[in-house]
């Protein structure tokens, strides 16, 4: 959960790539998690990197998590 706030601060402050890495890492340490709280912070993540979809790391992720 962490990780989530995290990666929505960065990309906040405009730090896509960063986001995107954080974002990566949540998401892969949250896979086998079955939690609806953890599902939803994904994709409150996701759904906040759409605007920098031009960014290759975050395009990346979104097209690997959509």
């Amino acid at each position: 959960m962490y990780l989530s706030w995290l990666a929505v601060a960065l990309a906040d402050v405009n730090e896509p790539e960063e986001s995107a890495c954080v974002a990566a890492r949540m998401l892969e340490l949250s896979a086998d998690v079955a939690s609806d709280r953890t599902a939803q912070r994904a994709r409150v993540v996701l759904d906040r990197l759409k605007p920098y979809r031009d960014v290759p790391q975050v395009r990346e992720l979104l097209t690997a998590h959509h």
